[in-house]
């Protein structure tokens, strides 16, 4: 249900700001046959409502504690200086700066325990943040590219 759960909010976000994102453009478009007030009033209401459903959907996600220590279960820890990095060539050079960024600031991050010394990887809202946005992300690319080979058919 969990995962239901975040899928739901996920999808509800990326159609929210893809509402948002075309009702920016229908404003800006000197030609648009649309009306702005009704630009306006579809756009709050297609656009804000999905995203405050999504924002509903992933509060629980992305305020939940972080998981306690494998060892001995405390809760306390303290960030360490991490010498691994999180950046990827590849998908620097495939998907740019911002899928690149994205990427690395939803990776784990690693700490010490406060009670038995012992170092782990957990997540903190910070990553869990990231990686809801590297998700919506790449699902608006996604829906980019399936809209720029559907026109390629016709």
């Amino acid at each position: 249900m969990k995962a239901l759960r975040h899928i739901a909010g996920i999808l509800l976000a990326t159609l929210g700001v893809m509402v948002g994102l075309g009702a920016v453009v229908e404003l800006l478009n000197p030609a648009s046959e649309i009306p702005q007030w009704l630009v306006g009033i579809l756009s709050v209401v297609l656009g804000l409502l999905p995203l405050g459903g999504a924002f509903l959907l992933l509060r629980p996600t992305l305020t939940a504690p972080s998981k306690p220590c494998p060892q001995c279960g405390g809760r306390e820890h303290k960030a360490t200086a991490s010498l691994k990095r999180s950046h990827n060539p590849w998908l620097y050079h495939l998907g740019g700066w911002l899928l690149s960024a994205l990427w690395g600031a939803s990776r784990g991050t690693q700490v010490r325990c406060t009670q038995c010394d012992t170092l782990y990887v957990t997540d903190t809202r910070a990553t869990r943040i990231a990686g809801v946005l590297l998700w919506i992300f790449l699902l608006l690319v996604l829906d980019g590219l399936i809209e720029m080979f559907s026109e390629a058919q016709r």
